[in-house]
């Protein structure tokens, strides 16, 4: 889920041209005994993402599944935050003015900005500013497909769920301080660049994913909780959980975790899945504002 929220703005496309024909990318993965049609989610969204791809919902009348990061009606709360792990007390003083200044605009109490750790500061942010441009998450991917996947008792499996999402947050470095600052210093350019990862999603352009995926200004240690990790457990939960043995399955994750040598899609050929890529994307010209502007 987090990952494709939390964009953090650090890298800026303008598009000059998308082709009609184009939708996102479908990945099927299949041994002999079972089959994972995968597309990669965005968490936050609006009526222009739909419909789906036809090589994706074409399977879901025979599927035997619907496999998500989370089952999002599953109760969890959070437990209490220690003082020391709270904004107020990590942010440097020109990041707290940039954070007072962004709550009067979007009109949310910075009390409750500060007294949560950083990773939480930089979601409630950027749901903000996603709210503003009209996208919500009931409109997600994620969640039009649980509800749909429930409304026809279709079985929800989840790679990971909300409780372990939360533990997976709450161990980042600095608990999460490094998505806070670039959602803060490089927020002029959020809201194109969210505008560019719905285009880039929408027509199946893979190379600008990865592109924004790569240029992502994370630590490390941030890139390997955040994704990597999470792509090699979600992996190894396909080929070998016993739920997964036999059958169809729909495998719906954050868009970002399908790319490159640790998407899965890769990953899951490793485990000897024959993989393919079964709709065509269409490429998108485009131009790196990031690259090409001036260094200050």
């Amino acid at each position: 889920m987090f990952r494709s929220l939390l964009t953090k703005a650090s890298l800026l496309l303008t598009f000059f041209s998308t082709a009609t024909s184009a939708e996102p990318q479908v990945w099927l993965a299949k041994d002999p005994q079972r089959q994972f049609v995968m597309m990669g989610s965005i968490h936050v969204g609006n009526q222009q993402l739909y419909p789906l791809p036809t090589a994706f919902t074409r399977y879901w009348p025979d599927a035997d599944g619907l496999i998500l990061e989370a089952n999002i009606q599953k109760h969890f709360e959070m437990p209490a935050i220690p003082e020391a792990h709270f904004t107020r007390k990590l942010l440097a003083p020109d990041d707290l003015r940039k954070l007072k200044d962004l709550a009067a605009e979007y009109q949310l109490s910075t009390y409750h900005l500060l007294e949560g750790p950083p990773w939480l500061t930089a979601m409630q942010l950027q749901m903000a500013q996603s709210l503003k441009l009209g996208l919500t998450p009931a409109q997600g991917i994620d969640q039009t497909l649980f509800y749909q996947a429930q409304k026809e008792s279709l079985p929800i499996y989840e790679l990971e769920g909300v409780a372990e999402q939360f533990r997976i947050l709450n161990s980042l470095p600095d608990h999460g301080l490094d998505l806070l600052q670039v959602t803060l210093r490089e927020w002029h350019l959020l809201e194109e660049e969210l505008q560019c990862l719905l285009t880039a999603w929408q027509t199946g352009n893979n190379a600008v994913l990865t592109e924004l995926s790569q240029d992502i200004a994370l630590s490390e240690d941030t890139e390997q909780r955040l994704l990597i990790r999470r792509n090699q457990n979600w992996a190894t939960q396909l080929a070998h959980a016993s739920q997964y043995q036999k059958g169809t399955f729909l495998v719906v994750v954050g868009a970002y975790h399908m790319l490159g040598e640790y998407g899965l899609p890769a990953l899951l050929k490793k485990q000897g899945f024959t993989v393919e890529q079964i709709n065509t994307a269409q490429p998108v010209s485009c131009q790196s504002a990031l690259t090409s502007r001036t260094p200050p």
